[in-house]
């Protein structure tokens, strides 16, 4: 399969890159070659030229293939930064030709992906039918690094820390209740004490879920030992355990807001005003200018959100 950077306007520029990348890509100029569709000869001939102009090596040449040097690796991060500027600038240039089309990366966490997202990402297509959206799915802990490596041009963040170079577009906040089939005694109650741990078999959410130290916080803010039946470091694990009415369990909002209007299961908020909740933002990379596409996405979000934050209230 072709590269994306051979199929792009970066050709004019340098064709050394796109050797290069290729071959650090594979680890292999034959099978940059076969990638590329070029003579290996001129993909060696242009790798050698790079380093004599850079007056370094870039590469190990090893019997089973080509490996980066340490210079080759921070050659290759600061090159890879410059595809996707590049790609950026291309996009915008089609905005300025008047264009219709376009496309833009999305990183979100894998809490987002069962419901919350695939709901939006419909409303968008609906506003924006020539748009594509490639949707990136990762840990939530990972979504910084790569969205300042360039792998996105948003990001959906859940609870984000201050970063430098972090721009917070708009934040959605989720209050954290207790979760229980139908019809379960909790859901007799407007709202739920954490007490109510202690009380019912309760399915415990473990690490690497943020939702685990929020757990042993409160079990320690309350002095109380939960009655616990079974844990699980998975959401849809946690949830399918709770439907078989095995326990209840503490999850976000977010969490269950497809089950809970399909009537799935129950959620009853956390009393108290005080009660933690769970924060979700769209964000981008401060230093790197937003493209039309991505202004336009990011403002229909905060529109949708600002419908749902009223639902949230």
């Amino acid at each position: 399969m072709h590269s994306q950077i051979e199929n792009s306007r970066m050709n004019p520029f340098s064709r050394f890159l796109i050797y290069f990348l290729a071959v650090a890509r594979h680890g292999s100029i034959r099978k940059a070659s076969e990638d590329l569709r070029i003579a290996p000869s001129a993909i060696d001939r242009h790798i050698l030229l790079g380093e004599q102009a850079l007056q370094t090596p870039l590469f190990e040449r090893l019997a089973s293939g080509m490996r980066l040097t340490a210079v080759g690796e921070l050659f290759h991060a600061h090159a890879s930064r410059w595809v996707k500027d590049f790609e950026s600038l291309n996009r915008q240039i089609d905005e300025l030709k008047g264009m219709r089309r376009g496309q833009i990366d999305i990183l979100a966490p894998q809490a987002l992906a069962s419901a919350f997202l695939p709901d939006i990402a419909v409303r968008l297509k609906e506003h924006y039918p020539g748009i594509i959206l490639n949707i990136h799915i990762h840990d939530n802990a990972e979504l910084n690094t790569r969205l300042f490596a360039g792998d996105g041009d948003l990001a959906f963040l859940l609870d984000p820390v201050d970063v430098r170079d972090l721009q917070v577009r708009s934040v959605l906040s989720f209050p954290l209740g207790i979760v229980s089939p139908v019809g379960h005694p909790v859901t007799a109650q407007a709202q739920a004490h954490f007490s109510v741990c202690a009380e019912y078999p309760v399915i415990v959410p473990e690490e690497p879920l943020a939702l685990a130290s929020v757990f042993r916080k409160l079990e320690a803010d309350c002095r109380l030992n939960a009655y616990r039946v079974a844990s699980g470091n998975n959401v849809q694990m946690i949830k399918s355990l709770v439907r078989t009415g095995l326990g209840i369990t503490l999850l976000s909002y977010l969490d269950v807001m497809e089950e809970v209007q399909t009537g799935d299961l129950a959620f009853t908020p956390l009393a108290g005003a005080t009660a933690p909740r769970l924060t979700l933002a769209l964000a981008h990379d401060r230093t790197r200018p937003l493209s039309g596409v991505a202004r336009r996405v990011a403002d229909r979000v905060e529109a949708e959100w600002t419908q749902l934050r009223q639902k949230l209230a």
